[in-house]
């Protein structure tokens, strides 16, 4: 089924013992996964939640299964990756006897053959792009839940510029809520808005960035603005990363494993560990004093206040170890009135 189906399910159906999101969209399962966890789970949240990765063995899951949870009766049990032999067969079995209380979800990067015939079509969720008419009314969803309005092709120019990118989606409405409460046509949308480039022609950039390599980064900086890169594009790749390294320390500090980090951030398994390996390079102050200043500067770009190019320029001299604050630069473009 999909995704919209499979969260429609979780509203107001009954749920199945046994469940399957295959595919690459990574923030629909943790959606789907949240919302399934405050269904069955309830006020014992991640009490009774256990997540397993790289199983080999389906005798593993089973015990955790039958174990029952901590406070109350109720587990449920994610496992990624799952590696046992006859996975298939397996797994037919156990839907014809599940473990009482019990809810076992399955996540894989891909809809394995067989599959949908060993669990039915009915507990197989699909994790693909959303429709361009469903993206739109996720959009339009999201942002009535943050009093946020579109008018004059708002929405409409919002769902281009994001590019069916749910994270994406998730970053700017929560700027834009906290930037005006007046609707969004086109043009102003064009404004708070920058496209990430689908083909990732910037994460050079981003790489030497997270390797604090400070030359680099810098010369990769003027390289890009010479080339025509608009520097709020630049910016805001970086500040994100930025903001990952960040949630990655918080997670390490919290006991969290990698596989956790990367179910919650949605990141494909090489990136995800490339940033876990990069937080613990990375103190929390410089990391908090980064992401302050980012948003001082993210308002000043988005303003006009100053040149954009003085500020990303000052901004990643300031990671590089230049503590001095940016400089009062003035002459830039006019507030909109």
């Amino acid at each position: 089924m999909t995704i919209e189906e499979a969260m429609a399910v979780l509203g107001r159906g009954n749920l199945e013992p046994v469940y399957l999101l295959a595919g690459p969209n990574r923030y629909w399962a943790s959606a789907w996964l949240k919302r399934a966890r405050e269904r069955f789970l309830g006020a014992e949240g991640e009490t009774n939640l256990v997540r397993l990765d790289g199983v080999q063995d389906f005798q593993t899951v089973r015990l955790e299964l039958a174990s029952g949870g901590f406070f109350g009766s109720r587990k449920m049990v994610v496992v990624e990756h799952g590696r046992w032999p006859k996975k298939e067969e397996q797994l037919a079995r156990y839907v014809e006897d599940p473990a009482p209380d019990a809810l076992l979800v399955l996540v894989e990067e891909k809809l394995a053959p067989g599959m949908e015939k060993a669990l039915g079509r009915h507990r197989v969720v699909e994790l693909k792009d959303l429709s361009p008419v469903a993206f739109q009314r996720y959009v339009q969803e999201e942002a009535e839940r943050r009093g946020i309005r579109f008018q004059g092709g708002g929405l409409e120019r919002f769902c281009q510029l994001v590019a069916s990118n749910e994270y994406q989606v998730q970053q700017e409405l929560e700027k834009m809520a906290l930037w005006s409460l007046e609707a969004w046509r086109a043009d102003d949308v064009e404004e708070q808005v920058v496209p990430i480039p689908g083909d990732e022609p910037l994460w050079d950039v981003t790489d030497a960035l997270i390797r604090r390599d400070a030359a680099r980064t810098q010369g990769l900086v003027m390289h890009h603005l010479t080339r025509g890169v608009a520097p709020l594009l630049l910016f805001i790749m970086m500040a994100r990363q930025i903001m990952q390294l960040d949630r990655a320390k918080r997670a390490q500090a919290a006991g969290l494993t990698v596989a956790l980090f990367q179910q919650q951030e949605g990141l494909r398994d090489f990136i995800a560990k490339k940033i876990w390996s990069a937080a613990h390079k990375w103190p929390v102050e410089d990391l908090a004093e980064l992401m302050e200043w980012a948003g001082r500067i993210d308002v000043a770009m988005k303003t006009g206040f100053g040149e954009p190019e003085v500020w990303l320029a000052l901004w990643s001299a300031l990671w590089a170890g230049k503590k001095n604050p940016p400089g009062q630069q003035r002459g830039g473009r006019k507030d909109r009135t």
